[in-house]
């Protein structure tokens, strides 16, 4: 009995720990959400960027650049790229068909 208790709650942490990361992924910093947003709409053909690493990060990080130097976003350096990459990777896995 104590044993499939355990087994139980093991499960149990198991998955809202699961649960926690996965919404956790899908949130945004207040720096990458305005990355991603200015991207989008500067942006008309999304897919054939987003797809291609190469020219995804051409994009954010031209996007990255101008939100800093209109202080949009944190203009340190290290806190920009961070939000940068941030931004990136949500665009690269939510890249629309």
């Amino acid at each position: 009995m104590q044993d499939s208790f355990r087994i139980a709650r093991g499960a149990a942490v198991c998955f809202l720990a699961l649960a926690a990361g996965t919404s956790a992924a899908f949130a945004l910093s207040n720096d990458a959400q305005a990355i991603v947003d200015r991207v989008k709409a500067t942006t008309p053909q999304l897919h054939p960027v987003c797809s291609d690493r190469g020219k995804l990060t051409q994009v954010v990080t031209a996007a990255t650049i101008a939100l800093a130097e209109a202080k949009k976003i944190n203009g340190d350096h290290t806190v920009a790229r961070a939000a940068g990459q941030e931004a990136g990777r949500y665009l690269y896995f939510h890249c629309p068909s």
